[in-house]
Formats: C-alpha cells, structure tokens, sequence
C-alpha cells in the first residue's frame, strides 16, 4: 500500500472517529437537559406568546429584565404580536450550551434551544436562550423567526 493512501486511510478514520465522539458528546449535552428544560419551556411558553410585557418579565433573567426597561424594546416585544395566538409547539431541539457568569446570579449555564412554533399567521420557530442558575431557569434572550416579517 502506498504511503499516501495509507495516510488517506489513517486521517479519513480518525476523522470520523472525531465526529461519533463529538455526536455522542452532543447526545450527552442535550440529554442533560431534555428532563428540566424542555418542560420549562413548555411552561413559560404562554407567558412568552402573550405579547404582554406584565406576563414575560416575571419568566426573564435579571439580565434581561434590565434590558426589557427600554421602551423600544417593550415595543419590539409587542410588534411580534403580529403572529397572533399561539397554537401548538414542536419538541424543543437542543441547540448548545456553555458556561457563563452573571453579575446577579453568579457562575450559570447559557442553553440554547430552537422550537417549532404554530400561530393564528402560520409557523415560526423560536430561538431561545435559557439561563440556568443551578435551581432555576430564566429566559435570557429569544428571537422569533418567521415569514410574516419577510415584508418588513
């Protein structure tokens, strides 16, 4: 056998040794917090799609509350009321996660999920990002995805 091929040979398996390694840390990640966080999300769902500031701020992070002080955007926030009443959700996909540190809660965990969403316009998904404290979750940041803000 050549030495070229050999090499091919030897980088094309520890390549895909690589890669199982990495699915199978990945599966590890995600099912670390399949148990808590997917119901949390479930749980604040309504409060996220309410399009009412009263009911979001009491599920956000103090991070996230600070910035939900501003006006523009509370008014950011309330212009997503645009897809109308939320319907049904997908299982939250795991996206990533990684440690982080906050001035009021301390040592934390980022988490990032994506969900499918339906709504009265039609579907969105939602990019949402978690905080967890080591007793509690908190929602730190989302995003809102969707055809009907093509047009803007």
């Amino acid at each position: 056998m050549s030495l070229i091929l050999r090499r091919s040979l030897i980088f094309i398996t520890l390549l895909a040794g690589g890669l199982v390694l990495y699915s199978l840390w990945y599966g590890i990640k995600a099912d670390r917090y399949e148990a808590t966080a997917i119901p949390y999300i479930d749980s604040v769902m309504p409060a996220v799609t309410s399009w009412q500031p009263e009911q979001l701020i009491p599920v956000l992070s103090p991070q996230a509350k600070t910035e939900f002080e501003n006006q523009k955007v509370r008014a950011a926030y309330q212009s997503l009321g645009r897809l109308g009443h939320f319907q049904t959700m997908q299982k939250p996909r795991f996206v990533a996660s990684r440690a982080d540190s906050s001035a009021q809660l301390g040592d934390v965990e980022l988490i990032d999920y994506e969900v499918e969403l339906q709504f009265d316009s039609g579907p969105a998904i939602l990019k949402i990002k978690l905080v967890a404290d080591g007793h509690s979750y908190h929602v730190r940041h989302f995003g809102f995805h969707s055809q009907i803000f093509a047009s803007d």
